[in-house]
């Protein structure tokens, strides 16, 4: 009997799930067909199925993707000493996504779907809840460790930071002149400033 080789496996599947973000973020979930993700990956309608029953067995996976890489990256901001620092970090990665038309197509395709499909939903809930968990944490560490002087309560203000994740994807998506790396510099300050962050200059 052949056995399956772990390593070629997960590299299949991962090709297979790169193909598919970017013929989503291309033309959505609903107009993209297995067989433009199959061309994309340049794997055949039977390999494909192989590893994924049907289409939304693929885009449950792109969604599961999307929460895992979120968790592994807060897990990384939380192991540094200084978690303001890291807050700040990551809304750098924000608004690197964001400026990254694929990426931020994927996103927002994802969050519609969540309104059509449950399962989607359900993944995309759980996605929003592990981020406002990981950002809880890092207010909650930094204010903890004098990093950060919280003027509001601590909900108050992650829901704040939440909002301007989304509001920083919407604009980029609907604005043609809004550029998320020109905004870096004073989106820091803001911040900083609305967190009472300490240490290091925020624009660094």
């Amino acid at each position: 009997m052949r056995t399956r080789d772990p390593e070629k496996h997960a590299l299949q599947l991962e090709a297979i799930l790169e193909a598919a973000k970017i013929c989503f973020a291309r033309t959505g979930f609903h107009r993209t067909s297995t067989e433009a993700i199959c061309g994309e990956a340049g794997v055949s309608s039977g390999k494909l199925f192989h590893y994924f029953p049907n289409k939304k067995a693929i885009i449950l996976a792109v969604v599961h993707e999307q929460t895992s890489q979120t968790a592994t990256y807060i897990g990384e901001l939380l192991q540094q000493a200084d978690l303001a620092a890291a807050l700040l970090d990551f809304f750098d990665v924000v608004l690197h996504l964001a400026a990254d038309a694929l990426e931020r197509r994927l996103i927002l395709e994802i969050a519609a779907e969540a309104t059509r499909d449950e399962d989607v939903g359900a993944l995309n809930a759980a996605g929003d809840r592990l981020l406002r968990d990981g950002l809880t944490a890092l207010l909650s560490g930094a204010a903890e460790r004098g990093q950060v002087k919280l003027m509001v309560p601590l909900e108050h203000a992650v829901r704040f930071l939440m909002i301007v994740i989304d509001g920083i994807f919407n604009r980029a998506s609907i604005d043609a002149s809004f550029d998320p790396a020109e905004e870096r510099a004073s989106l820091r300050t803001i911040i900083s400033n609305v967190l009472c962050i300490t240490g290091e200059n925020p624009d660094a």
